[in-house]
């Protein structure tokens, strides 16, 4: 185990940390795990636990990040994992308009969502460093690059909407990564951007069972709104947060019998209705499974 954190926090500068977690760390699927420590900023509430990878850049660019999570590098194997997945992410985009703008997703992978958006927009931008799918993303008409520099070369201010769907706990410095998006944006640009809530319920009522599943090798980087909120005002955007509860009740339950998950495998534990109260209540109470926000250039 690590026995201090020697870094300064890219959202607040500080370099004050606290253990956060010791313990059984996930690594990739469930069920495999190797032990870890995740660090919390005293300053700024972000939590982190170091990488093992030397340089992220690489490991995403190549098919060793797929594979660790228990998926393929394939294009079609991406489609029969998360396609059903595109048509919830695109509500969130109710009120904001891509009839005929720019949108880019900001590692997109395969490209599932720009598939949806693809016939509305006028340009669909992928950002995506695995190379693997960029024959794929061309082959249907989207503008494939490596890198948001690389991206930004030619879309510096053209992006009317960006997403950027559980990407940003990835990255080796959040800030930096959103200021990348910051500068694609024109200056009524939104991105909207999703990541795992660090107010978790379950974080909370199912203890260490849930823990060493939330923490992941694969992430770095934990948030709740207000860390979030700061990350992006340091980027010169403002920040909305919108809460998502993805799992129902018998998923949570689980959790507390069995200590492990389920997912919505078994539908509505209670009813249909008893499962939208639970997911509406821990929306309403910030303690969702998800974070969404909505980020915009200040004015």
């Amino acid at each position: 185990m690590q026995s201090a954190m020697i870094q300064m926090c890219p959202i607040c500068n500080s370099t004050e940390w606290k253990i956060e977690y010791e313990g059984p760390v996930r690594d990739g699927v469930f069920g495999k795990y190797d032990d870890g420590t995740v660090w919390r900023c005293i300053d700024c509430g972000v939590s982190h636990l170091p990488p093992r990878q030397s340089n992220l850049e690489d490991y995403y660019q190549s098919d060793e990040y797929r594979e660790d999570v228990g998926e393929k590098a394939d294009p079609q194997d991406f489609f029969s994992r998360h396609d059903d997945e595109q048509f919830d992410k695109a509500r969130f985009l109710k009120g904001t308009s891509i009839r005929g703008k720019v949108i880019a997703d900001i590692g997109c992978a395969g490209g599932s969502f720009l598939d949806v958006a693809k016939g509305l927009a006028e340009t669909s931008i992928a950002i995506e460093p695995g190379k693997s799918y960029h024959a794929s993303l061309r082959e249907r008409g989207h503008r494939a690059y490596s890198s948001l520099a690389a991206a930004s070369e030619e879309w510096a201010g053209k992006v009317d909407v960006a997403v950027c769907f559980s990407v940003i706990e990835h990255v080796n410095d959040p800030v930096e990564f959103l200021t990348s998006i910051g500068h694609l944006l024109k200056p009524d640009g939104v991105l909207v951007l999703s990541t795992p809530n660090h107010r978790d319920a379950l974080l909370e009522f199912s203890g260490d069972p849930y823990r060493s599943f939330f923490y992941r090798w694969v992430h770095p980087w934990y948030f709740d709104e207000d860390c979030l909120r700061s990350a992006s005002i340091k980027c010169g955007m403002t920040f909305e947060p919108h809460y998502v509860q993805r799992f129902g009740f018998a998923n949570f339950a689980a959790w507390l019998r069995d200590g492990k998950p389920t997912g919505n495998d078994h539908g509505a534990a209670l009813g249909s209705v008893f499962d939208d109260v639970w997911k509406s209540t821990l929306e309403s109470q910030k303690k969702s499974d998800y974070l969404y926000g909505f980020c915009r250039p200040a004015v």
